[in-house]
């Protein structure tokens, strides 16, 4: 596989280089709420979701979108921890604080989906959304690359450079003609998706850190990366039945019949890249789900059954496309699709991926490529997404 100009032992430099601005902008940026955390993970979901057939991220992003999978990360956070109400911000812009009041003005429960919450109250979620997103334009996204605090501030636009002043007004985001392309700087795209599996849990950790430290009731740490970051809290259990059925009463892993506790479970872990899209779910034996846990299922035999979903000129992929058709769930599979080859073609060569059990194998990365190579924009085309919108705010 080749990674354009990133090679050799300039690569190592480079992503050196990257690591360390990122760092000392985790270091030495203002932070006085939570919004830049969720900036940078939304720019890794972003680059991850939109890897192509050979591996190549996005060298450009929609702002728009990164401030919808801001909203979607906040969505989940938005409701209290046991009795108390998690506080993520130094003064009133606490945008979790909003969206949990408008939860209860709307009367939502504190866990229902983005989705079903959407088609609930259309009109009041997507004005919440709107707002959200053009927070991010407004203030996050121009200001995520500076270091230091106030006049002795410096930016660094070490990862992307877009094309609005920082000062832009709402109104003017909103239009329809609002430019809110992000362009990658070169190799940028390529590290967020290398080096996700650091930058996730190191983001995730300074998040945690910061909300503890604005708590009064003192929350600890870990207690809040759990209740922030975890799996995912709706319950996955109106696709089980039909996700089953899809596997013909078999377990998705060691293709046993399943006769009582079937789990549901991310083929791509939750803890690599949050995905509850109804492509990225199977129906497992308790004991097959508890052995794979976080990690990546083996390409043989795994990875192979699951890349029949994406084909529909298979029985599986059939089975599949039945199954989706009888449930009303979200469902984005070139999101899904290009995370998953995010992960796999871009494994090291020998990397551990589970098999059975105790059992793992060693990866073969050019084995992953063909194989989610072949699945083309036309398969996808075939069934586009539902519950994530790819147009406007």
């Amino acid at each position: 596989m080749t990674t354009g100009d990133v090679v050799g032992d300039a690569a190592v430099d480079d992503a050196l280089a990257f690591g360390e601005r990122l760092i000392a902008l985790l270091d030495g940026g203002r932070f006085t709420a939570t919004y830049k955390y969720a900036v940078l993970l939304a720019l890794v979901d972003e680059c991850r979701a939109g890897v192509d057939a050979a591996g190549r991220a996005p060298r450009v992003l929609s702002g728009k979108r990164v401030g919808r999978r801001v909203f979607q990360l906040y969505w989940l956070q938005a409701r209290p921890l046991g009795d108390h109400r998690v506080r993520q911000s130094t003064g009133r812009n606490d945008v979790v604080a909003k969206l949990e009041a408008r939860k209860r003005e709307l009367a939502l429960p504190p866990g229902l989906p983005l989705a079903e919450a959407r088609r609930r109250h259309p009109a009041a979620i997507d004005a919440l959304e709107r707002d959200v997103v053009t927070t991010v334009i407004r203030m996050p996204l121009p200001k995520l690359q500076r270091f230091g605090w106030g006049g002795q501030s410096v930016e660094h636009r070490f990862i992307y450079d877009f094309g609005w002043p920082g000062e832009v007004s709402p109104s003017r985001v909103q239009r329809a003609d609002f430019d809110d392309r992000l362009h990658l700087r070169p190799g940028a795209e390529h590290w967020l998706v290398r080096m996700a599996g650091l930058i996730r849990p190191l983001v995730q950790q300074r998040w945690a850190a910061f909300t503890a430290e604005r708590n009064a009731d003192h929350l600890e740490e870990a207690q809040l990366e759990a209740f922030l970051f975890g799996a995912q809290r709706r319950s996955l259990s109106p696709v089980r039945e039909p996700l089953l059925d899809a596997q013909e009463g078999a377990c998705f892993y060691c293709l046993q019949h399943v006769a009582t506790g079937a789990e549901v479970d991310h083929f791509v872990p939750w803890a690599k890249h949050p995905d509850d899209g109804l492509h990225n779910l199977v129906v497992a034996h308790a004991p097959c789900n508890n052995r794979k846990r976080d990690a990546l299922p083996a390409v043989a035999p795994h990875l192979q059954r699951w890349s029949h979903r994406f084909d529909h000129d298979t029985r599986a992929g059939r089975r599949f496309a039945a199954a989706a058709g009888e449930i009303d769930w979200p469902r984005w599979p070139q999101r899904t699709l290009g995370a998953a080859r995010s992960l796999y073609l871009w494994l090291p060569p020998g990397t551990p991926l589970w098999q059975q059990g105790a059992t793992f194998v060693p990866s073969d990365p050019q084995e992953a490529t063909a194989l989610l190579g072949k699945i083309g924009p036309a398969r996808l085309a075939a069934e586009p997404d539902r519950g994530y919108d790819p147009g406007e705010c």
